[in-house]
């Protein structure tokens, strides 16, 4: 092999990564193969015209990798591997695997060797990897807005591909809306918000009315960019691919869009990563919406609770452990920072003379596994007894085991006052019925009687005016029995 240079040569040009010879300090390459031109598009003559042209293509945040090329002089170390990303001729980026090994001479100057392979693959998949954790994570923060969490995502899509820039519109309606995008210019997302969709109406509004992907490589000369081939030429933008994001009942909920300034067919990996963003985005967006429509839910049920002076409750039997609703706590007139709840807690905030009688019926529940619904009287901090009506259901394990036992409550003090109200007057009112039958009958009948005796031409003056002094007598009684009635009345009034 030695002997024949050119079939050397021809070997090394045949390896599928990039087999180069430097000095020690990688400013000049003797020799680096042609495959270089196909990783990194800049051809093995510029390399090896250009002193110090492999550090300015290292990506600014990989440049450490150059002092550790260099601690190779020492000589401590005779191989190693690296790793690190590299810019290419068309702004792209890919990852390189360099295997390097130092070459020492027969004088003792030492070169440096190695095989850069293209590793872009396999690294693009993992930091693809890291950021849909990273994303899924960030969406599970419902104090971080959906918008925030799509912008992040698509930010970290145009850092693995920089010369793509990617959108999402929702769609509602029939129309795009509510535009994403961290680099496209904010006039042109403005331009497109509340544009019908359509076959007609560009990469986005085909691929929201047809429900397909939609590829375009040309903006100039392809018809869905009739309407909207000036505005998109005028930012520089020359292809767009979309996707449509579908939810789990056959609704398109937005779109995502790739744009790239140049005319541009996918390769299959951008393929696979439209796929698997698309599919991502669907998660995020209905797992969102889920959300909101169950924190949405909670809040009203938490008002209704408020409004209804209604509280659930939660007691984990197996670990003793008790949860309630923020309406409960009102309820109780009880801070959740200054209680904690538990059943002995709550037995100590029943009236004494409810305490045996719930306590059974709770016992009940966890022997006979019925439901049951009861009363109780509470005692708040402040002294004020309130009613309740509550419900109790407890939950079991395969094997019948107590899991955990539910209910709720619902304060009835205002309707218990109520109703001891009106018996209360019912009371009086029969007490004044009373009165009027009896108390009032009697002097009203000794008045008739004497008045029969006045009237009684057998009875001499003399009677008829004693007769007529117990007559007095009577009216006088029954004067003072009306106006005890009247004045109960007007109390019971």
């Amino acid at each position: 092999m030695k002997d024949n240079p050119e079939q050397l040569y021809t070997l090394l040009q045949s390896i599928e990564g990039i087999v180069w010879e430097a000095d020690a300090g990688m400013q000049h390459f003797a020799f680096i193969s042609d495959r270089v031109q196909d990783i990194t598009g800049f051809s093995s003559k510029e390399w090896m015209a250009r002193p110090g042209f492999w550090k300015t293509r290292i990506h600014p945040d990989d440049l450490q990798v150059v002092d550790e090329y260099a601690a190779l002089q020492s000589g401590a170390v005779k191989s190693r591997t690296f790793e690190y990303r590299m810019m290419c001729a068309d702004g792209q980026i890919v990852w390189i695997k360099d295997n390097v090994s130092v070459l020492c001479g027969d004088k003792g100057a030492c070169l440096l060797g190695g095989i850069m392979l293209d590793n872009t693959v396999a690294e693009r998949l993992k930091a693809l990897e890291r950021l849909e954790r990273d994303v899924l994570k960030l969406n599970s923060d419902l104090t971080v807005t959906l918008q925030n969490v799509l912008l992040s995502y698509l930010q970290g899509l145009e850092a693995l591909f920089p010369q793509m820039q990617c959108s999402i519109h929702r769609v509602k309606n029939g129309r795009l809306v509510t535009g994403v995008a961290p680099s496209l210019p904010a006039d042109y997302m403005s331009a497109l918000a509340g544009v019908d969709i359509g076959k007609h109406q560009g990469s986005c509004g085909a691929a929201a009315a047809t429900k397909q992907q939609v590829i375009v490589n040309d903006i100039a000369t392809d018809i869905k960019w009739t309407k909207f081939r000036d505005l998109a030429l005028s930012y520089q933008l020359k292809a767009c691919w979309a996707n449509p994001v579908i939810d789990a009942d056959g609704v398109v909920m937005a779109t995502l869009a790739m744009y790239y300034q140049e005319s541009k067919t996918p390769t299959e990996e951008e393929l696979q990563v439209m796929e698997r963003a698309t599919a991502l985005l669907r998660i995020i967006m209905e797992n969102r919406g889920k959300t909101e429509i169950i924190s949405e839910t909670n809040l009203l049920m938490m008002q209704s609770q408020e409004l209804a002076h209604f509280g659930n409750w939660r007691w984990d039997v197996q670990h003793d452990i008790v949860s309630w609703s923020p309406a409960l706590y009102n309820i109780y007139g009880l801070d959740p920072q200054d209680f904690k709840a538990t059943f002995a807690g709550y037995q100590a905030l029943l009236h004494p003379d409810d305490r045996t009688r719930v306590r059974g019926i709770i016992e009940n529940v966890l022997h006979t596994r019925e439901d049951n619904n009861f009363e109780e009287r509470i005692i708040r901090p402040n002294g004020d007894l309130r009613y309740l009506r509550s419900w109790a259901k407890l939950k079991t394990d395969s094997q019948g085991m107590p899991v955990e036992m539910i209910g709720a409550c619902l304060d009835i003090t205002e309707t218990v006052l109520q109703v001891q109200a009106i018996e209360q007057r019912n009371h009086q009112l029969l007490e004044i019925a009373w009165m009027q039958s009896h108390m009032i009958r009697s002097p009203l009948t000794r008045i008739m009687a004497l008045v029969e005796l006045i009237k009684d031409p057998s009875n001499t003056d003399a009677e008829k005016a004693e007769f007529l002094d117990h007559l007095l007598t009577s009216a006088h009684e029954l004067d003072e029995q009306v106006k005890r009635i009247n004045q109960k009345a007007e109390n019971t009034g």
